[in-house]
């Protein structure tokens, strides 16, 4: 069965790839039809447009139109009108002294006033008349050039085409600097206004064709607003004389028709939705571009396709590792990065990088993976749903064989897993609620020692050695115990405790777990703390002894005496029984005491380990007087801060400090240092306590902590103190040793110093 899951999810991720290689490979195609083709020119005219229409700016006041207008035509008469108004016309101007003039009237068929139209053409120099080239020609000629009048053709400063393309929606944006056929080429009409101001493109030799007309170089005008943002003169104005020459002086004026009906108008990216424009102004728009540097240049097909594919690659690339949701955020961000990018590149480097298809692309890739996903998703997930049901187990009262989806295909599916998930949870909650409710720290592991499976216990008990990839291993090596296999064999034997390295004391019971065959499959391991069963068993034995013993000796003692001879008025005999009766409340102090610090919690505060010492001092100060014993204490002002208990660590001085006083010569010295030590776990606060009393032999230090333990021969006290001693100081995190110099004793107390923080 697991052999065939795992073909069945090999076989569905070779065929995710091969839907994900379709995918990609598909929505490329498109992408690469709509940026090297036309059928994105429509989107991309309106991003287009709306880019153009925000480079709206101030017309160059060099460029003046002398309008052919509706009030010129009221005041001249009705058009055409006689070639010697134009030739009055065009006097007018010489007057004035223009740098260049561009007339857009088509003089093509000869008429009587052609030689006073002529003659003023001569006197100016600088007027230039348009034609026009066609194509086909007549009588098969691949071109028709319909020029002015011989005469007009001969006087003018120069002949310029004034053909317009229109894009396929009726719009102009860009306009040839040449009409090419074969080897001739004629330059648009407003070139030569350019060139005196600018360096205007020569023509493309590669583009000239031996049996076709070509609209070579055409430049994307950059409109600068709606009609009539250039200076308009009236051609009757100018004509009248009322326009003062200095307004011409040195300025580029293009002469063409703006009446509505003289028809010499078309649609623009800069007028208003229905508004067309007048060619004349086309015509002032474009020659604006060319002094400017020129227009927003298209990108390369190489380069238009490369970047509509760059973000439909991003896309692509992220539906193998990105969630749905990521996805679809991934994509609405590349599309609006592509609009950015175009929008940037248009306004910034006057560049032009048409959106449509990347957008198109990034629109179209994410639906279709998405349905694939959907499709693959619905079909694996009525498999999984079918296998569970008849695999899985069931606890009582759920089971999906009662289950009755209803609704489409898709919801019956959601709500069959919706109900086979339900029972995976309750019975992984069936399972932890066992494992949980184990009293005891429980583990569950595999054949190789690796961690399955924990309880709160064993988090807490092994924390953090069951953080990430725990085993068994770590866990006992923990505990301090590295033979840890031999409690996964000895079912039946007891392989005894482990004390830890702090101080608890624990008990291991393993059994095997095995699947249906009988095969091993692991462990489940229980850690057990004894340590309070042990402490109890401990102060079990010690009451013991300390009843049949310790505590029996001194009443005994008190009975003799009592029952015997010597006189009860006898000094010596009250002497005695007090001090019998103070033995055996000392006993019974030192032991509740012990018994207090090793099992009860404590009162944890930051303090000042040297204060404690001198209050510790101060308690003894009536017995040492009365001694003769000095106590040196530290005299200067560092704080040597720990955490702990005060009453009990000043008990624990105050017991080492009562040690050396009892032990120590009359008239003697207690000296006591207080100072820092380095370990390798951090700072300690380190105190040494040192008498001149006999010191102690080999064997009495190795016992000297022990519970009832007493130095040498000498039996006085309870021999509490110093066990005392030595479980609060490792309750704290400290130690307590014994130290021999050659003159009495030294006892050294360590505890973990508290450096405190801003």
């Amino acid at each position: 069965m697991a052999d065939v899951r795992l073909r069945g999810a090999r076989l569905s991720g070779r065929r995710a790839l091969i839907e994900w290689g379709l995918v990609a490979i598909l929505t490329s195609l498109v992408v690469g039809w709509l940026a090297l083709g036309s059928a994105a020119d429509r989107a991309n005219n309106l991003v287009y447009d709306a880019l153009i229409r925000l480079q709206d700016g101030p017309a160059d006041e060099a460029v003046v139109i002398v309008a052919i207008d509706d009030r010129s035509l009221q005041a001249l008469g009705r058009w055409p009108w006689p070639r010697t108004l134009h030739a009055d016309l065009i006097d007018r101007l010489a007057q004035a002294r223009p740098r260049a003039v561009a007339y857009d009237v088509l003089f093509t068929e000869p008429e009587a006033g052609d030689p006073a139209l002529a003659a003023a053409l001569a006197r100016a120099k600088n007027v230039y008349l348009p034609l026009l080239v066609d194509a086909p020609g007549e009588d098969g000629a691949p071109w028709r050039v319909g020029e002015p009048a011989a005469p007009l053709t001969q006087a003018a400063a120069g002949l310029g085409h004034v053909n317009l393309t229109v894009d396929g929606d009726g719009v102009v944006r860009r306009l040839p600097l040449y009409m090419q056929g074969g080897d001739q080429a004629w330059p648009q009409l407003i070139l030569p206004l350019a060139r005196t101001r600018v360096a205007t493109p020569s023509p493309d030799p590669d583009a000239a064709l031996p049996d076709a007309l070509i609209a070579a170089r055409p430049e994307a005008i950059a409109y600068r607003g709606p009609p009539g943002r250039f200076r308009t003169l009236s051609f009757a104005d100018v004509l009248s004389g009322e326009v003062p020459p200095a307004f011409l002086k040195d300025k580029l004026v293009l002469v063409g028709a703006t009446a509505p009906g003289l028809g010499d108008r078309y649609a623009t990216p800069a007028a208003p939705h229905g508004e067309l424009s007048p060619g004349v102004e086309i015509q002032a728009a474009l020659l604006q571009t060319l002094l400017e540097g020129g227009g927003p240049r298209t990108l390369s097909p190489p380069w238009v396709l490369a970047l509509s594919l760059a973000p439909l690659t991003l896309l692509v690339g992220g539906f193998l590792f990105l969630r749905p949701f990521a996805n679809m955020v991934l994509g609405a961000g590349l599309i609006v990065l592509t609009l950015a990018a175009s929008l940037t590149a248009f306004l910034s480097a006057n560049l032009w990088f048409p959106p449509a298809a990347a957008v198109a692309g990034l629109a179209l890739a994410y639906p279709f993976w998405s349905w694939r996903r959907l499709a693959a998703a619905s079909a694996y997930m009525q498999s999984e749903v079918e296998t569970f049901e008849r695999d899985a187990p069931s606890l009582p009262g759920a089971t999906l064989s009662s289950f009755r989806p209803q609704g489409d295909v898709v919801a019956k599916q959601v709500d069959a897993l919706r109900a086979a998930l339900k029972q995976l949870r309750d019975l992984d909650r069936f399972i932890s609620d066992a494992l949980r409710s184990l009293p005891d720290a429980t583990v569950v592991a595999d054949p190789t020692g690796r961690v399955l499976l924990s309880n709160d216990r064993a988090r807490h008990l092994f924390n953090p050695a069951l953080d990430g990839q725990a085993d068994l291993a770590a866990l006992f090596q923990s505990l301090g115990e590295p033979s840890w296999r031999r409690f996964l064999v000895a079912e039946d034997a007891d392989p005894g405790d482990i004390q830890t390295p702090g101080g608890r004391t624990m008990k291991v019971a393993a059994a095997a777990l095995t699947d249906a065959l009988g095969q091993p499959i692991g462990h489940i391991v229980r850690f057990a703390d004894m340590t309070l069963f042990r402490v109890a068993e401990r102060q079990r034995e010690q009451a013991l002894q300390l009843l049949s013993h310790d505590m029996r000796a001194p009443q005994v003692s008190i009975l003799t005496l009592l029952e015997g001879s010597q006189s009860r008025t006898d000094p010596a005999f009250e002497r005695r029984i007090g001090d019998y009766a103070r033995q055996t409340l000392d006993l019974a102090e030192g032991y509740v005491q012990l018994a207090r610090a090793e099992s009860q919690p404590y009162r944890t505060v930051v303090l000042d380990l040297g204060q404690v010492l001198m209050d510790a001092a101060d308690t003894l100060w009536p017995q040492a007087s009365a001694k003769g014993v000095t106590i040196q204490t530290p005299t200067g002002d560092e704080e040597y801060l720990v955490e702990g208990d005060p009453a009990l660590l000043r008990r624990l001085l105050t017991n080492l400090l009562d040690n050396a006083l009892k032990y120590g010569p009359p008239k003697g010295v207690i000296a006591c240092t207080l100072d820092i030590e380095t370990s390798d776990d951090g700072d300690l606060c380190k105190v040494r306590i040192s008498d001149q009393g006999p010191g102690l032999s080999v064997e009495a230090a190795r016992r000297l902590f022990q519970p009832f333990g007493h130095g040498d021969a000498d039996h006085r006290g309870a021999g509490l103190g110093l066990a005392f001693v030595r479980t609060v100081a490792e309750r704290h995190g400290g130690h307590v040793r014994y130290e021999a110099g050659a003159v009495g004793a030294t006892f050294v107390l360590t505890l973990p110093r508290l450096i405190e923080t801003d």
